[in-house]
């Protein structure tokens, strides 16, 4: 075989490698719309990365919030019927961003949750954002 030839077959063979590897990586973190809700114009997103067997780190982005914090947390239940007590707190999301890790694992955040936010630790009431966690 011709050193082409040999090279050719250890490009293809890392290919095949790497190929594998991006995508046991692309099944280790999601991305989550989140979407305004009570007519508060706040959305984003939420990127949920694999941190272990059974941590999840939780980085949220929000556009249109308040610069004052805001209680955000994970709920079982989806937008539209979220059990009203919280599963997972999150950082509280202050000029736009919030990141935590929660001792949960990613599979199981997948089977039935939400992220949502609230107007404030005053109005916790007040959900103005929120996105379904899917696997």
């Amino acid at each position: 075989m011709t050193v082409a030839g040999k090279f050719a077959r250890v490009l293809c063979a890392a290919a095949i490698v790497l190929g594998g590897v991006s995508s046991v990586r692309a099944q280790d973190s999601v991305t989550v719309k989140l979407g305004p809700q009570s007519g508060s114009g706040e959305s984003g997103t939420a990127t949920l990365t694999k941190a272990g067997d059974k941590q999840t780190k939780v980085s949220l982005s929000i556009d249109g919030g308040k610069a004052d914090a805001q209680p955000a947390h994970i709920h079982k239940g989806t937008c539209a019927n979220l059990d009203p007590k919280p599963a997972f707190p999150l950082s509280p999301v202050t000029g736009g961003k919030s990141e935590t890790t929660v001792n949960a694992s990613l599979d199981d955040l997948k089977k039935g949750y939400a992220i949502n936010g609230h107007k404030s630790a005053q109005d916790l009431k007040t959900y103005v954002f929120c996105g379904e966690i899917k696997g």
